[in-house]
């Protein structure tokens, strides 16, 4: 709406204006900047000074609540979320029990926070379990090295700026003992850093390698 698009706008301008005026530009410094961006695109808002991010939009949750009632609640299809920030995790986890709970069905998540050993199980519960329908990964977590066939659908909430991982993280559905047709969504927020990011992965760039040289585009 035209309040988020005046607060993104802001942001925009305010780190471009850093970044222009700092002399030495380098990868992290434009890498932070551009998180800030993706962070609000996902609906929070790091406030100067704050401990945790606030959630100030639900523009990308009510599109994810619109895709759960339609695959999982009407179709009847396992699904699997992948967002990048962890606040973006668990705001998609209670959006999820609160939309396919009422049925008896659960949701099951893999991020930074959940132990290794604990995690096989997780992956097994959702492979086998008719109740579990959503599984929940933080790209960088379980993007790799798992296997969630179960699910022939796969939405991006938010992705990260390496290809290799976004590549790794498109096969957890599209693998071995896949029998259907994969479909994969992504959501994206209009005219923000999100189509720039989507279009790099598109053609197999890694932005943390990349940035400096053009930088100016992503603002």
């Amino acid at each position: 709406n035209k309040k988020e698009r005046s607060i993104y706008d802001k942001l925009r301008r305010d780190g471009y204006a850093e970044l222009e005026g700092s002399g030495t530009i380098t990868a992290t410094t434009v890498l932070t900047k551009l998180l800030r961006l993706q962070q609000f695109t996902g609906g929070f808002l790091v406030e100067d000074d704050a401990i945790a991010p606030k959630l100030v939009s639900r523009g990308k949750l009510e599109a994810l609540a619109d895709i759960l009632q339609d695959y999982v609640v009407e179709a009847g299809k396992k699904l699997v979320i992948f967002a990048r920030f962890i606040p973006e995790v668990m705001e998609i986890i209670k959006l999820s029990n609160s939309i396919i709970g009422k049925q008896g069905k659960k949701t099951v998540a893999i991020y930074g926070d959940i132990k290794k050993e604990a995690r096989g199980d997780i992956v097994q519960q959702f492979q086998t379990d008719p109740a579990t329908m959503v599984f929940v990964g933080q790209i960088d977590t379980a993007g790799t090295g798992i296997t969630l066939t179960a699910a022939d659908t796969c939405v991006y909430y938010s992705e990260g700026f390496n290809y290799a991982t976004y590549e790794q993280s498109l096969s957890r559905i599209h693998r071995i003992g896949q029998r259907h047709p994969c479909t994969y969504i992504h959501l994206v927020a209009e005219k923000t850093v999100d189509e720039l990011i989507l279009k790099s992965l598109a053609t197999k760039e890694d932005l943390a390698k990349t940035i400096v040289d053009d930088w100016r585009q992503f603002f």
